[in-house]
């Protein structure tokens, strides 16, 4: 479980130094500090329910989503997520792992969002879609339809049969969304309408 300082200033509000307190916990290891002011009361804890958590608003995206769905071939050490407004990227490290935050507009940020289960817990994560074009709309621009399908298929190596299965729909309305020069030769790609 997840605690902040203030649920933990709460729960340890009878003792005479609540910090002094909160300082033993973590000696003995029933409190393992993420950041300043949030901690984990679990030793194991999977770090993708830690990500929502160290900075906010954010959703996990990019190469971890897609990994996550099976997408990419490539297992994550990294836990990347999307954030917006913050005009740069965040970086935490700590005992779970390291977890990195990046803008993405904030014209898309709302949309394409989900709760998976993770070990019986909530997390917010991209769709498919919305993790594939967050990805796609972070790269150096490509500048044709041709650009863009070696960038899916040689250098992200999306699995074929599961980008198959994507949801047109989905792909087709959020993609208008985005302002970026690889989006608009991705839709070329895939013949959705730029209008």
């Amino acid at each position: 479980m997840i605690k902040t300082i203030e649920m933990l200033e709460y729960e340890y509000k009878d003792f005479g130094n609540i910090y002094n307190k909160i300082s033993r916990e973590e000696k003995a290891g029933n409190l393992i500090k993420l950041k300043r002011g949030l901690y984990a009361t679990k030793q194991t804890i999977n770090p993708m329910l830690i990500a929502n958590y160290l900075f906010a608003p954010s959703y996990i995206s990019f190469e971890t989503a897609l990994a996550y769905y099976g997408m990419i071939p490539e297992r994550v050490y990294l836990i990347k997520s999307a954030t917006y407004a913050k005009n740069k990227s965040k970086y935490y490290e700590n005992k779970f792992g390291k977890f990195e935050y990046k803008d993405v507009q904030k014209e898309v940020y709302a949309y394409g969002i989900e709760f998976v289960e993770i070990e019986g817990e909530r997390v917010q994560m991209a769709s498919k879609e919305k993790a594939l074009l967050d990805m796609l709309a972070s790269v150096s621009p490509r500048n044709n339809a041709r650009e863009v399908e070696e960038l899916l298929f040689d250098d992200l190596r999306i699995n074929e049969e599961e980008f198959s299965e994507l949801d047109r729909n989905k792909l087709n309305d959020l993609s208008r969304l985005y302002k970026s020069t690889t989006i608009k030769n991705f839709r070329i790609y895939m013949g959705l309408k730029n209008d």
